[in-house]
């Protein structure tokens, strides 16, 4: 007996912790996307439930922003989703609706248009348009196919249709300005050693001056490598902040009994449109009423629990963050005050450890979300940092700020070795090796003191 009663016991156990799996995993899903990520997630969400609703958020709730605001926010999400950017193709399509072209070129370049990748680059080998245009029914020879690529890189923006990036910077210049043997060299001979910073080889092989050369490279430097890139819907998204960290207002400070002479300083957590999910009254509503069918109850029961599974994972998610990000920043305020050079060691495991979570929690709240400071929106990951080398209580984002700025202040012409770095570091304060300064200069995307020399 007392075996039977265990084995129901265990039983009743695993049922209950295979109940509780689809729940846990959801809230950790929400925690560990940003804004920009859970905005879609809830989108998409909202299509497959009917239990979750997008309403406007009701006017004199408190939360993290005045409601004014987050209507407003909310509408301009709406309005962002129902009017999609135009792409490349329908700009492309655009222009060639101002041609007069005969049916069968008109479908020459439509092909080559829809060919092209999101760079606006034509990739695809000539065999396989070719190829291409057989299927289509089209008459394959090379010389339609190449008064369709004319056709293509005429259009606007220029370097459209080129084959590679070489080919749609020289699309880009004019054949009529004086400079164009000389830059048409430079991209198609010179490349590498520019690279490399070899301005003086350079000069010499194109018979002219480093100060002229210098001229030519600033003309290339207004043309687009990817000219497509704008147009395609692949651009990079625009950086939102999960999190915002402001300093309170002087007039509040004296409500709030503050110090004068500290600065105090709030955090919230940005909502978006999260504050615009709700649970549909109505579907409830149906869910209970003895008069709708039994199967339809159990149906709309279901959507509703699962929609309460993520409503409480979004507020679990907000809870969190806000408390990781408050444990942050009561440790960071001489970053608040002194900006990135003053960034304090800390450690993810120690953060768990005080707020009484996992690490991974931790890990999870941090992941691909950014905050908003008085010095710009910055990975919240990036307050998480060991110590530089030997300095103990030194964060490694620190060094890599006062490292910036002694590159930022060398001399162009006689730029400081990854040695010479060091010795300045070490008179700040901060013993480093040089391979340890030439790691932290890599990291800052920073290149060797040989290709920053100016000449």
């Amino acid at each position: 007996m007392a075996a039977r009663g265990m084995h129901q016991d265990l039983r009743q156990r695993m049922s209950q912790e295979m109940q509780l799996l689809p729940r846990m995993l959801q809230s950790l899903e929400v925690l560990q996307l940003a804004l920009g990520e859970l905005d879609s997630f809830l989108e998409d969400a909202a299509l497959e439930n009917e239990a979750l609703q997008f309403a406007e958020p009701r006017r004199g709730e408190p939360g993290p922003r005045p409601n004014a605001e987050a209507s407003d926010r909310h509408e301009a999400w709406l309005e962002s989703q129902a009017r999609p950017e135009e792409g490349l193709s329908e700009v492309l399509e655009r222009e060639l609706s101002l041609l007069d072209l005969e049916p069968e070129a008109l479908e020459w370049v439509r092909l080559v248009v829809a060919s092209l990748d999101p760079r606006g680059y034509l990739s695809v080998p000539d065999e396989i348009l070719l190829d291409l245009a057989r299927e289509q029914g089209l008459r394959a020879d090379v010389g339609s196919l190449g008064a369709a690529i004319a056709v293509v890189q005429s259009f606007e923006p220029r370097g459209i249709g080129g084959r590679d990036v070489i080919e749609a910077l020289l699309l880009q210049l004019d054949p009529q300005e004086e400079d164009y043997a000389l830059l048409c060299r430079l991209l198609e001979e010179f490349l590498d050693d520019l690279a490399r910073n070899k301005l003086p080889a350079v000069a010499r092989a194109l018979g002219i001056e480093v100060d002229r050369l210098k001229e030519l490279l600033g003309r290339l430097r207004e043309l687009d490598p990817m000219p497509g890139a704008s147009l395609s819907g692949h651009g990079s998204p625009a950086l939102r902040a999960d999190v915002v960290v402001e300093p309170v207002a002087p007039d509040e400070e004296e409500t709030r009994g503050i110090a004068p002479g500290r600065r105090d300083w709030r955090i919230r957590v940005e909502g978006s449109q999260l504050e615009a999910v709700t649970l549909d009254e109505e579907v409830r509503r149906m869910a209970r009423d003895p008069a709708q069918p039994a199967g339809i109850r159990r149906y709309l029961r279901e959507k509703v629990e699962r929609a309460r599974w993520l409503l409480e994972a979004i507020e679990q998610r907000q809870r969190t963050l806000l408390s990781v990000a408050t444990w942050v920043f009561d440790r960071q305020r001489p970053f608040l005050e002194r900006g990135p050079a003053a960034i304090r060691p800390l450690t993810m495991t120690d953060a768990a450890a005080d707020l009484g979570v996992h690490p991974s929690t931790v890990s999870r709240a941090v992941a691909g979300k950014h905050v908003a400071t008085t010095s710009g929106v910055l990975p919240l990951r990036s307050f998480f940092q060991a110590a530089a080398g030997e300095n103990e209580g030194v964060a490694r984002g620190s060094v890599q700020e006062v490292l910036r700025a002694a590159i930022e202040a060398e001399d162009p012409e006689r730029p400081l070795s990854d040695d010479e770095l060091a010795a300045h570091l070490a008179a700040d304060g901060f013993r480093l090796a040089r391979r340890t300064v030439a790691k932290y200069r890599q990291e800052l995307g920073i290149p060797s003191s040989y290709r920053r020399r100016k000449y």
